[in-house]
């Protein structure tokens, strides 16, 4: 009887650890992913897929723990460390995952890749490590009692209610995630989305001086009638406070490399054609892309290359 009651639990545990992963997941960067696919970018699941392989494990090991040892220190303890282990990624997958990312791929956007280190890290750790550090030791403080309260429960939904209050627990802590750190580098990929969509409806057409600053029209015009055609987003560059940024568009026709400010589109320029860019290999293509960035843009954005 103990034995089962003990396996029973440790299930609970496990699986109160899998809601905590899955729905922290979800909201830290599942709504990043949804967003930015709905804003056509090249890669939207980028931050999602390896924040998902990672967390849900990790969170599954400590409430299984958790629940096995029944010793509230050892369970904030494991808890702790879970906040650790979600706070890095909240702050390194947007930076170092995806530039690293973006170099091994080897499409044009390897060689605009550029996120500076950022000014005041330590702040993004203080205040992302404070935020879901707060929820996951609520989480974990709960457990063992949430546990115990579920398996004595003589309702059905008794045993539920461990991972329903879990669940609402990590999704405000993943929003925290979004709003400190993930959703600046997802808006200038939104914003220019708009700004495209826009020029594509008022191409060819009188648009007062008004509107036009408005809706920025002007900052895409320089990508004259590729604005029509369907078009692909990926950040490839962050300046180290995180108001200058660059985005790489990929349209069917050429590849333009746009500038935001605040998020808000400044100007776009065009750094090749597809016509210029066929039957070129990837090391000619890379030289091709930076030495056309050094002419148009007039400044290093995309680091050195010693070995090129």
């Amino acid at each position: 009887m103990n034995s089962g009651f003990s396996r029973k639990r440790t299930y609970l545990g496990a699986q109160y650890g899998f809601i905590a992963g899955l729905f922290f997941t979800l909201a830290a960067w599942g709504v990043d992913a949804l967003v930015l696919s709905r804003s056509h970018a090249a890669l939207p699941l980028l931050k999602f897929v390896p924040a998902l392989l990672v967390c849900i494990p990790a969170a599954v090991l400590v409430g299984y723990l958790t629940a096995k040892f029944e010793k509230a220190l050892l369970g904030l303890l494991f808890w702790g460390g879970l906040a650790v282990l979600f706070t890095y990624l909240v702050i390194n997958l947007p930076q170092k995952f995806t530039a690293w990312y973006l170099h091994r791929l080897g499409t044009e956007a390897s060689a605009l890749v550029n996120f500076e280190p950022l000014i005041g890290l330590g702040g993004y750790w203080f205040y992302c490590l404070f935020a879901i550090g707060i929820t996951c030791l609520l989480c974990g403080f709960l457990e063992n009692v949430l546990i115990d309260q579920g398996l004595s429960s003589s309702s059905e939904i008794g045993p539920l209610m461990p991972s329903l209050i879990c669940a609402l627990i990590m999704l405000g802590s993943g929003v925290c995630g979004d709003l400190l750190m993930t959703r600046d580098f997802r808006r200038p990929v939104v914003e220019l989305d708009k700004v495209l969509n826009n020029a594509a409806v008022y191409y060819d057409q009188d648009v007062d001086d008004a509107t036009r600053r408005a809706l920025r029209l002007g900052s895409v015009d320089a990508l004259g009638d590729l604005v029509l055609e369907p078009h692909s987003l990926i950040l490839v560059a962050t300046d180290k406070y995180l108001t200058l940024s660059k985005v790489m568009v990929k349209f069917e026709n050429g590849v333009a490399l746009c500038q935001t400010v605040l998020s808000q589109p400044t100007f776009c320029k065009i750094i090749g054609f597809a016509q210029e860019t066929r039957g070129i290999s990837g090391l000619e293509k890379l030289v091709k892309i930076y030495k056309t960035i050094d002419v148009i843009i007039g400044s290093d954005i995309i680091g050195t290359t010693n070995n090129l």
